[in-house]
């Protein structure tokens, strides 16, 4: 007995060492049959559901972190981006380094105002690009005449991710190049026929002459780096065509309508402005071409006699007839020159811009005749105001008496602007061929100049025998012949050129307000409403 009480002894004491694990493996066991029960109930559940009853927009569905999501939160490059974007810089900076040897005449490691000059003349850029890099190169350093590498590398690095952006923006190939697929693709979008000439033209100007079938980044950013930073936001597809053509486009306009609407305010605004301005000396011409046998030293001598204020009588008249007649005339000028190209396009060039002129002058001339009537009354002294002029000469005349001298008017009014503007078109055309660029606003001003002085002396004899008519007293009726007739015989031929050089004084400024002045205009409203668009 004794020693079975030791083995009990020795098992209760196993049992009590035991129990601990025991009792939890007991409550795993309770928990592992209620985790089938709730599972089972579970499936119970989900079987009894229907499917085609549920409304699955109000189901909650778990969400799950995917690898997607990870990777998403890793804002930092790798290192294989990291080395590529390395690669990157040192060939933009290699690139850079040979523009600016290129550009370095000299080599002696300096760049000048005239080394720019120079390199923007070969790539058919303007001369002021060159000030305009020079001053943003040299930064604060302005009495420097030349910029060094660093300088050049400074500017070009704050340029490169603007150069980038234009470059990624056009149709590049998977090698990272323009070749001949791309470039028409760029051409096609700037609205340019895309033939075998322009795509030749364009890849040769940027690749400097060799023989490429292809354009790299460095060689599209190396002509972007000599742009001003404002004309990288423009079409790099549209400034490589202009350069490389010498053929200045404007963006494709959104309607024609539009065009002919901007046109016609530009034509207004430059005419009114320019008649407002010199209508003192049209004020003497007038004076001197209206008195039979009067010289420049009897007009100068009168000029106390009707003072300063006299020499703006009519200048209502003048202003509001020559903003609505030149405004109708542009606008019809622009229109019927589209009309011309498309409908005969056997027309030359000189020829379209003729008849254009034509037709808008003789539409705008009938609109301004009644203005040039009283104008010239109010200047002759006929009339103290504006208000009387017109209940006079409907008095006296009837409304014809508004239109009169209407056929030797519009014999000066056509020959001078076809002649002017033919003249503006030309002196244009030669300039930009000249200089292999596109003209500066002062270069259009002067032109401008050229060709109204030309158009005013040519057609002086008839603004002679317009005033003469339209100042003669009312109740005498007399011909165009009768007119030229008496003039000759009393006062010579020469007469018939009476007031050239005042004609001439007052046409050349408003040949270069209402010629140049009207394409600047317009350029600058098509401008501004691509900005605002």
């Amino acid at each position: 007995r004794s020693g079975s009480q030791v083995d009990m002894a020795q098992e209760g004491d196993v049992f009590v060492r035991a129990a601990p694990f025991l009792r939890k493996r007991r409550k795993e066991e309770k928990e592992e049959r209620t985790a089938k029960d709730r599972l089972g109930d579970l499936v119970a559940r989900i079987r009894a559901v229907d499917v085609q009853k549920l409304d699955w927009k109000r189901v909650r569905w778990p969400k799950l972190k995917t690898w997607k999501d990870k990777s998403r939160t890793i804002r930092h490059p790798t290192k294989k981006r990291i080395e590529s974007t390395v690669d990157f810089f040192t060939y933009t900076e290699e690139e850079g380094k040979k523009l600016f040897d290129e550009i370095d005449q000299d080599g002696d490691g300096k760049v000048s105002l005239e080394d720019l000059k120079t390199a923007m003349k070969k790539r058919k850029l303007p001369e002021a690009y060159a000030h305009k890099f020079m001053n943003r190169a040299k930064r604060s350093w302005w009495w420097r005449r030349s910029i060094e590498w660093e300088d050049f590398r400074a500017l070009m690095h704050e340029k490169e991710s603007a150069m980038l952006r234009c470059y990624s923006s056009l149709d590049v190939d998977a090698t990272g190049q323009l070749k001949s697929k791309q470039v028409k693709s760029v051409l096609h979008s700037v609205g340019v026929p895309d033939h075998d000439e322009n795509v030749g033209a364009m890849i040769k100007f940027l690749g400097r002459g060799d023989d490429t079938t292809g354009i790299t980044y460095g060689q599209f950013r190396n002509f972007l780096v000599l742009l001003p930073p404002d004309k990288l936001s423009a079409d790099p597809g549209l400034l490589w065509y202009e350069s490389a053509t010498m053929l200045p486009l404007t963006p494709p306009q959104t309607g024609t309508k539009e065009l002919l609407l901007k046109t016609a305010l530009a034509g207004g605004l430059s005419s009114g402005v320019s008649t407002f301005m010199m209508h003192p000396v049209d004020t003497l011409k007038t004076r001197l071409q209206a008195v039979p046998g009067a010289t420049i030293r009897d007009v100068a001598r009168s000029i106390p006699q009707f003072g300063a204020k006299g020499l703006y009588r009519g200048i209502i008249p003048a202003t509001v007839g020559s903003a609505a007649s030149h405004g109708l005339r542009t606008c019809a000028y622009e229109a019927s020159r589209l009309v011309f190209t498309k409908a005969l396009p056997f027309l030359g060039e000189v020829q379209v811009q003729g008849l254009a002129s034509g037709i808008g002058t003789a539409l705008g001339t009938c609109l301004r005749i009644p203005n040039e009537v009283l104008k010239q009354r109010l200047q002759a002294g006929q009339y103290p105001n504006v208000g009387v002029a017109v209940r006079s000469v409907l008095r006296s005349e009837g409304p014809r008496g508004l239109f009169r001298g209407s056929g030797v008017t519009l014999a000066r009014e056509i020959p001078l602007f076809v002649v002017g503007m033919v003249a503006y078109e030309q002196l244009k055309k030669g300039a930009r061929g000249s200089k292999a660029r596109e003209l500066a606003a002062w270069e259009y001003i002067v032109l401008g100049t050229l060709a109204g002085a030309i158009a005013g002396v040519a057609t002086t004899p008839s603004d002679v025998l317009k005033t003469r008519i339209m100042t003669a007293d009312p109740t005498v009726t007399r011909g165009v012949g009768q007119v030229i007739t008496d003039l000759v015989t009393k006062e010579g031929p020469l007469a018939l050129f009476k007031g050239a050089w005042a004609r001439a004084v007052w046409i050349a400024p408003m040949g270069a307000m209402n010629f140049s002045g009207y394409e600047l205009a317009k350029l600058a409203l098509i401008e501004s409403g691509d900005a605002t668009e």
